[in-house]
């Protein structure tokens, strides 16, 4: 079994989270599937001031993220188990 840095793991994770949002946002858009874009935190979600060279982002969680994240652990998961 192949190991992964954790380094790579978190990465891996960020991302498919933001692919899975902007992936859910899109299928609201085009068809009408707003259970995927529905705000979990209520109010502004998590605000981060001054972040590197950007002087607010704002994360928001959706269902969509975690469906991202969960379709990253099952690659993950296989691609561990295959060599």
């Amino acid at each position: 079994m192949k190991k992964h840095s954790i380094s790579f793991i978190v990465l891996l994770l960020l991302l498919s989270g933001f692919l899975g949002a902007v992936m859910g946002s899109l299928l609201d858009t085009v068809f009408g599937l707003s259970f995927l874009n529905y705000e979990l935190l209520p109010g502004k979600g998590i605000e981060i001031n001054d972040f590197y060279i950007l002087r607010k982002l704002n994360l928001q969680l959706t269902p969509a993220t975690f469906i991202g994240i969960g379709i990253a652990l099952y690659f993950i998961y296989k691609h561990g188990n295959t060599m």
